[in-house]
């Protein structure tokens, strides 16, 4: 039997995906949920997995090029019909060649990194016709592969309730994996008839989380109302962030309208929870998508609302008051979930496995900033941003290769330390997703120019929720950096299974020492600290404190990096 597998809906709103890499070739036998393609959307380049056993039989896009949801990307020969699972959500379209079908209801949306993730089929999710979408049939949606190897998602949060009319494409559900949280969409218009997993739940991949009535023609609009202000307070609604807005927000009423613009899903959950309808936003993405910072944009430049207009007056009269809370916000309640709990449970485990040992040195940097102030110039000629940053990780770099007992990992399996040859550089980032740490390969073998490139692109995106899965793993060191917040020391967790991490603090101006051949003399200098963390099973802090001695002298030299 020949299926033509079709590009499924791979993120809410999104309407199109660039072919990154064909990871089979015409011809190749392939098991069912082995990873076929790599597909790059605005949000996140994801695998899309095989939806049955077989041979690729036609390859229909070329790397490179961007198709748009529901075109045939290959062609797949299976060895039986009957053997051939029904779309379900989770694998994207599938029809036979040779006979037109109603199409199957689209997959959820993929996370940061969605793979090849094994669906167990449950009986009632059998049981269901793959035209059920549009046959006037119940729909029993289960759980679809949300991440490379993973088998299980936690439910954040419902977006809907039981008797809710919905529209193909909204957003049913909030899910996190231990890399993302994504919105899950509605496959097809309809109405939710059960929701089988409550707030909390943590579930298998394949199991069945609701159930939705299809109808045979066309679903009525559901009346307008706000998921978010109907479950959860914004706060409620964001559990992944790492730094929010704690300003109260108002009950909204978002138009159904809005389930058809582009827009990357966190700009969809801040249009809820502000009140703005994404179709009144002009998009700066690809194609007119909107991101969360047109949405932003929109709400501060919006002056002449109704809201506005009368929250004015008793702002002016409040002007001279102290500022107090609103009635009922003496206390917020927020659900201890998503990624905030998968950070808090690598924290645990790595304080609590590793004994930290933590030493600090204070860095004089004024030449440093001298010498970055003429770097600066230089990469403005070639379009690179030239920071601090670039120098440190050069310098870490050197200072690793002198003392490699802290460029290592824990082998617990094999009860080995594994020493490193080259270093890969894990970089802590502040994202509205929580903390990740993408890492910089081969440090070691690069420039500062390259370095500072390469920096800048993977901190835009990471932050944009762009960063590939092969770049958040790997790392045999790390550095944090909260410096350009504040702060002038800070004792940092170890990325376990690292032997170390580094911190960087603030630049600060301070009197300092100087040695001149007239003698001793005080003048305005600038300074960082640096602290450095070492598992104390695997180093000792004599280790941290020469690795740091040598880091100080490379940087308070900064031309000695050029050796």
């Amino acid at each position: 039997m020949t299926l033509e597998f079709k590009l499924p809906d791979i993120g809410e709103g999104i309407a199109e995906g660039e072919i990154v890499k064909w990871l089979v070739k015409v011809g190749d036998t392939v098991k069912e949920h082995q990873a076929i393609v790599e597909v790059m959307t605005d949000k996140a380049t994801v695998e899309i997995p095989s939806p049955a056993a077989g041979q690729i039989s036609a390859i229909r896009a070329q790397e490179g090029q961007t198709v748009p949801v529901g075109s045939v990307i290959f062609t797949l020969e299976t060895a039986a019909a009957g053997k051939v699972p029904a779309a379900s959500g989770g694998h994207g379209t599938i029809q036979p060649a040779a006979k037109a079908t109603a199409p199957a209801p689209k997959p959820a949306a993929a996370p940061v990194q969605a793979a090849a993730g094994r669906a167990q089929p449950t009986a009632t999710n059998q049981a269901q016709p793959a035209a059920a979408a549009t046959g006037g049939k119940m729909l029993e949606f289960k759980l679809p592969d949300i991440g490379e190897g993973i088998a299980e998602g936690e439910i954040v949060k419902w977006l809907v309730k039981v008797g809710d009319v919905v529209k193909e494409h909204q957003a049913i559900v909030e899910v996190m994996t231990d890399k993302a949280t994504v919105e899950i969409p509605a496959p097809a218009s309809g109405k939710i008839t059960a929701i089988h997993a409550k707030d909390g739940t943590t579930v298998p991949v394949g199991t069945v989380i609701f159930s939705l009535a299809t109808s045979g023609g066309a679903v009525a609009a559901p009346a307008q109302h706000a998921p978010a202000a109907q479950h959860a307070t914004a706060a409620a609604r964001q559990p992944v962030a790492a730094a929010v807005s704690t300003a109260p927000t108002r009950a909204a009423s978002v138009s159904s309208a809005d389930s058809k613009v582009l827009a990357v899903p966190s700009a969809r959950r801040l249009a809820r929870d502000m009140g703005v309808e994404l179709g009144s936003v002009a998009g700066s993405g690809r194609n007119g998508v909107v991101r969360r910072a047109d949405v932003e944009a929109f709400a501060k430049n919006k002056t002449a609302s109704p809201v506005a207009a009368n929250v004015a007056p008793a702002a002016q009269k409040q002007a001279a008051t102290p500022l107090s809370f609103a009635p009922g916000e003496r206390e917020t309640r927020i659900p201890f979930r998503g990624v905030r709990r998968k950070i808090a449970e690598a924290m645990v485990r790595s304080k609590f496995t590793a004994p930290h040992f933590t030493v600090v040195e204070e860095v004089d940097v004024t030449d440093l900033v001298a010498l970055r102030e003429k770097a600066k110039t230089i990469g403005q000629e070639s379009g690179v941003k030239i920071t601090y940053m670039a120098f440190i990780m050069k310098a870490t770099a050197l200072a690793l290769a002198k003392h490699p007992m802290l460029n290592a990992h824990l082998d617990e399996a094999a009860q080995e330390l594994v020493r490193y040859g080259y270093v890969n550089l894990g970089i802590a980032m502040d994202t509205d997703n929580g903390l990740i740490v993408p890492v910089i390969k081969d440090v070691q073998a690069k420039g500062l120019m390259q370095l500072a490139a390469e920096l800048t692109d993977l901190a835009e995106r990471t932050r944009a929720g762009k960063v590939k899965p092969d770049e958040l793993k790997g790392s045999t060191f790390s550095i944090t950096n909260a410096g350009n917040i504040g702060g002038i020391l800070a004792t940092p967790i170890i990325n376990f299974p690292d032997v170390a991490i580094l911190g960087v603090h603030r630049l600060m101006k301070k009197p300092g020492v100087v040695e001149t051949p007239q003698g001793d003399k005080i003048e305005v200098r600038q300074y960082m600290n640096f602290s450095c963390s070492v598992d104390h099973r695997l180093a000792d802090g004599a280790d941290g404190a020469r690795f740091l001695t040598y880091l100080k002298r490379l940087l308070e030299s900064p031309g000695l990096l050029a050796l």
